[in-house]
Parts: structure tokens; sequence; C-alpha cells
């Protein structure tokens, strides 16, 4: 079975275009590391071509013959509309290749997202790769290592950090706050995001209304619903659930975005062994279903709807039934999962960062790593829960956000590769030293150690004695309380735009709730 889209068709960028030796060079190459043409990134497949096919082949006769169930009837009626079968009995759709194949191409193979400043820009599809922040915890760690609820100030703090990290690209909502009334807790999100930080943010996808809000507050600052959709400024998260279901509030908000133009993402959570197989093959089938039906949607609504093929996926602890976020086989689904999304020229999301340890310790440093460079490897486009994450994301930590702002900073120095050139190879450096010469002080070694090594701010080098002792964690929080205190968010929202998001707010305080709300 071929291709599904072929890159010619897809309008692919020239710089994306697999080079010489890569897996388009023969059907045996396994696990291969490339340098991409240009960019300089290290990237690492699991799949030959033809074992892309064959996780293609499955996907197709699984939505063919079993379906996906679709709990928005809006949506399975405009897949039925675009030649899919429909039970509404049963709210089963089942896909055939060609509708799939029709609306697939329909995806962007490149896009663009924006923050309120004016050099905040994502360019999704053109070989850069964007780290943002952990999600919706629902817990926050103190600094006495306690556990309590968020409030809005940690939103106002972690929004602030996230602002102030040259190694996060992207402000997520990292805690859901339990201070404010549910019902209005995605709108002081967007709210905050736009005061708090100039970078883009996230959406809410749950429902008609609630998407709708953020989506409305999205065009106050873009000037207008025109301007949005020219320059987006919000990604939507629209989670399939697993396994083969697309929810009613979740496709609510894809339908709301795609027609707003905001761009999507579609990452399923499988567990292998408990809402997926057991196998990593089986579960990447299984997503690819989830994901694709969910792109089909998009494109149902709005031809060329911007949107990321996502994963969240990894394995159950078959001996406590956990999740494990953490774990080797997170990382090994990202690298399927990006390769996959490369196969259908479709830009991606992945998770990386995430740990099960309950303090930033050995086992958090361990599993953040592991996963986080495996994801970065993988060649995503974008990268979630990079910062901050305890528990499965349960919990937030401001040290660990601070900690994994180094780890981001050195998986980006990984990726980032060797540049080679006249230069770089310092031929004439080398004469010139000779023998018995020292490096530290030519102007070489001046003018290319920032942009060759790494320099982390929370990790210690140099020998004991020399350094300050302070355990880690500390430092960490130590770092967080002198950037909040430093920290100005530049620049600072317009006092006009403000004051209509909180009209916007005012508003929605004194309307009955919609629907049940949820942290995503």
């Amino acid at each position: 079975m071929e291709l599904l889209v072929p890159r010619a068709h897809r309008n692919e960028r020239p710089g994306n275009q697999p080079p010489p030796g890569s897996r388009d060079d023969g059907p045996n190459r396994r696990h291969r590391v490339d340098v991409g043409i240009g960019s300089l990134t290290l990237r690492l497949e699991p799949f030959t071509r033809g074992e892309l096919q064959k996780v293609h082949g499955a996907t197709v006769r699984v939505l063919e013959r079993t379906g996906v169930r679709v709990l928005d009837p809006e949506a399975a009626k405009l897949l039925q509309a675009a030649g899919a079968s429909y039970d509404d009995v049963s709210q089963v759709v089942r896909i055939p290749e060609g509708v799939l194949k029709s609306l697939l191409m329909q995806a962007p193979s490149r896009f663009r997202l924006y923050g309120r400043g004016p050099d905040r820009m994502l360019a999704f599809g053109e070989g850069n790769t964007y780290y943002s922040s952990m999600g919706t915890a629902v817990q926050v760690e103190d600094g006495n290592g306690g556990i309590r609820s968020p409030t809005l100030k940690d939103v106002e703090s972690f929004y602030r950090l996230v602002d102030a990290s040259p190694f996060l690209d992207h402000a997520s909502w990292v805690v859901w706050p339990r201070d404010v009334p549910n019902e209005v807790v995605h709108i002081y999100e967007v709210l905050y995001g736009f005061k708090y930080s100039t970078k883009s943010l996230d959406g809410y996808n749950w429902g008609k209304q609630y998407s709708q809000d953020t989506i409305d507050m999205a065009a106050i600052v873009a000037g207008g619903r025109e301007e949005l959709e020219q320059r987006p400024l919000l990604l939507g998260f629209t989670n399939p659930v697993s396994p083969l279901t697309l929810a009613k509030e979740t496709t609510e908000g894809l339908v709301a975005f795609a027609r707003a133009g905001q761009p999507c993402i579609m990452p399923p959570e499988c567990m292998a062994g408990g809402t997926a197989p057991s196998t990593l093959a089986g579960v990447l089938v299984q997503q690819n279903v989830e994901v694709l039906a969910s792109i089909a949607v998009a494109q149902c609504v709005r031809r060329g709807a911007p949107v990321l093929y996502g994963s969240v996926s990894t394995v159950m602890d078959m001996r406590t039934g956990a999740v494990a976020l953490g774990a080797p086989e997170a990382g090994l689904i990202s690298l399927g999962a990006a390769q996959l999304a490369r196969y259908y020229g479709i830009p991606s999301r992945g998770t990386g960062g995430n740990t099960e340890a309950l303090s930033p310790d050995y086992q958090a440093g361990a599993e953040s790593a592991t996963t986080l460079l495996l994801a970065a490897l993988a060649g995503f486009d974008f990268i979630y829960d990079v910062a901050g994450s305890l528990e499965s994301s349960l919990s937030a930590s401001y040290a660990k956000l601070i900690l994994d702002g180094d780890l981001a900073g050195s998986v980006k120095r990984v990726t980032s590769g060797i540049e080679v050139s006249e230069d770089t190879l310092a031929e004439d450096v080398i004469e010139s030293a000779g023998l018995r010469g020292s490096y530290l002080g030519h102007p070489h070694t001046l003018s290319h150690y920032r942009q060759e090594h790494f320099l982390p701010e929370t990790f210690l080098r140099g020998a004991r004695g020399t350094r300050d002792a302070t355990e880690i964690r500390q430092r960490a929080e130590r770092r967080a309380e002198n950037l909040l205190r430093e920290h100005s968010v530049d620049p600072p929202l317009d006092p006009a735009i403000e004051a209509k998001l909180n009209a916007f707010l005012k508003r929605a305080l004194k309307r009955p709730p919609a629907a049940p709300l949820a942290a995503s």
C-alpha cells in the first residue's frame, strides 16, 4: 500500500524532504538517526517504509470495518456527507480509505501560531521543534514539598515563569485553579495568559460555549475575528477517548476551533494493556485511527483547518493499573507517532518531560530526560509537558519547572547537532594556538562558546567546595522566586484590551453554566 498523501500533493516545503539515506532510500533501514537538511536537527525513526505502510494498512482496515464512535451528531453528519457511513443508533462512523485520503489531503502541511508579542511566532511544519510547559495540573507542590490546591496566583506565577524562560516557546495552562468558579476557569486562564505572557496560548475545547468563549476573547486581543483567522492566537486540544471514541464535548470544541481557523491538536492518551492493545504497534494503529478520524472531522468543517497530529500515549503499569507517562515505552510511541505524522505530511505534537515521581528527585530527572530526549529526537513540531510535571502531570512544581528549563536547554543543544563549516572546523585556530597554546582567551572561543556550549542555570559543575552546595531543589525554588520578583512581561497587555477582557469575564460570571466543566 502506497503513501496515503503523497508529499508532492501536499505542497511540502523542500527543506522537509528526507535527505539521502533516509527512510525512503530502502525498506530495511531501522533505528536511523538523520541530520536534517539545513536545520542541523537530529532525528530518530523506528520504522522502515514497509512497516509504516503496514501500520497505515491496519489503520484503514479498522476505520473501514470497526469504525469510531462519534458522539457529536453534527460532526458525524459532516463525515457522512463527505462519504463515510453513519449509524445514528450506535453512533459509529466508518470511513472508507478514499474518503479519508481526500480529507487528509486538505490538512495543511505547515501553518503558524502567534503570541500577542510582536516576535512570538511558532512555524509548524518548517523543521522546528517548539516546547511548552505542562498543562492543567490539579495540585501544586509548595516550597516545603507539600501538596495543595492551585489558585489564581499560581496561574499568574506559572505564566510569568514560562514567559521568562528562554527554552519554553508556548504558554500552557499549567494549573487548574480551585479558588474561582469552575464554569469560568477557562476565561480566567485566557485572561491571565494574555496578561502575564506574550507567548502563544492554549485555548479550550470543551463544548460549544466554553470553546467559543476562548475564541471570542482571542478575537478581542487580535482586533476582530478576521484578524484572528489571519493570525491565530490559540491552540486547541481535542483528546479522543480511547478506545475509538470522539467525545461529544471535545468534538464540539474541535468544530468551533476549525470554524474559527484556530489550530487544534488531536492527542489520544491510549494506555497499552488498558485502553489499547498491549503491543506498541497495536497502540500506534489504534491511536492513528483516533487521530485521523479527528483530523477528518476538522477538514469536513473547514478545508485546510490547521491541525497537529498528536500523541500522549503510553503503557499502563500492569502491577498497579496506573498510567506511566514517564515510561520508556512512551518515548518509543513518540518516535513512531512522529514518523507517522511525517508519513501523512501533517505537523505533529508529542509529549515529553513527564514523570510519575512525587517530587523533583532522581526518578523525576531520569523519566523526564528519557521522555523529552526521545520526543525531541522523534522530530515533533511541538512538545507538550516539557516543564513542571510531577505525578503523571496531576501535580505542578515550581522547582521542577525551573529544573526542566535546564533539561530543555540541554536537549535542544543535543538535537541541534554539530555545525560543520570552515569557521567551526577551526583549522587556522588550531594552527595559531600550536602544540602548547591555550584556547581560553582566544577570540574564536569568545565568539563561539555561547552558541556551541549549553550553560545550565541550576545544574552544578566544578569541584566540590567551589560551588553552591545548596540542595538542587532549593536552588531551583530560589531561582523561581528571583524570576517572579524581577521579570516583567514585555510588552504589557494594552489597558483597553484588558478592560474588554475583564468585561467579558464579568458577563460570564452572571450567566448559568452551559455544561459540567472539567480540567483537560
